[in-house]
């Protein structure tokens, strides 16, 4: 039965950590924005935003689902105890990881994207875009953008100590793929990844 409980719960947490992949195609739409060249306007901003704005309070249930299904892997296996939550570097990296999305989470859905809702309400669709407002969001949505960079190579990171956790794979393999994340989440941030990887 223990083995059932780890499976269910490891697919749980896997399934919750692929969909946490929010922060990869959030920068895949504000870049595809980028590369639309379009100026600021109602429709193309209004449904790109809306995309965002919606977005967050699914990856809040997201990170809720891969913190608990990680608990109840700690419950369910053997080799695993609690105070591995403190002891053991890969979980801690794994949690500390997930505890800082929580917090960019919560910045961009509490302070940040009212903000840029606020601005973005002021675009009506048949009028000319309000004098200096363009600068103020494309402000508001660098600074967003930044966060989802980070998010992302925070998410990439919290699975690849999972997998050191689970799989007992080597710190030098798992620093290695720690160190190819930040590449790639610097990759996607800068600009658009056309072919998936590249």
């Amino acid at each position: 039965m223990e083995w059932e409980w780890r499976t269910f719960l490891l697919l749980v947490h896997l399934v919750s950590t692929l969909l946490m992949a929010a922060p990869f195609y959030m920068l895949v739409i504000v870049n595809e924005r980028a590369r639309f060249g379009a100026p600021l306007g109602y429709f193309t901003d209004r449904y790109m935003e809306n995309i965002i704005r919606n977005n967050s309070v699914r990856c809040f249930v997201f990170q809720g689902t891969m913190a608990a299904s990680g608990l109840g892997l700690i419950y369910v296996n053997a080799w695993l105890s609690w105070s591995d939550l403190v002891t053991e570097p890969a979980l801690i990296i794994k949690w500390v990881a997930l505890l800082i999305m929580v917090s960019l989470l919560a910045y961009v859905h509490f302070y940040l994207q009212p903000r840029v809702e606020a601005l973005v309400n002021q675009l009506k669709p048949d009028s000319p875009v309000p004098e200096g407002l363009a600068p103020r969001i494309a402000v508001l949505r660098m600074r967003r953008k930044r966060l989802a960079g980070v998010c992302l190579f925070l998410v990439l990171t919290a699975l690849i100590m999972g997998l050191r956790a689970t799989f007992l794979l080597n710190y030098y393999v798992a620093g290695i793929f720690v160190a190819v994340a930040a590449l790639y989440a610097w990759r996607v941030y800068r600009k658009p990844v056309l072919l998936g990887w590249m």
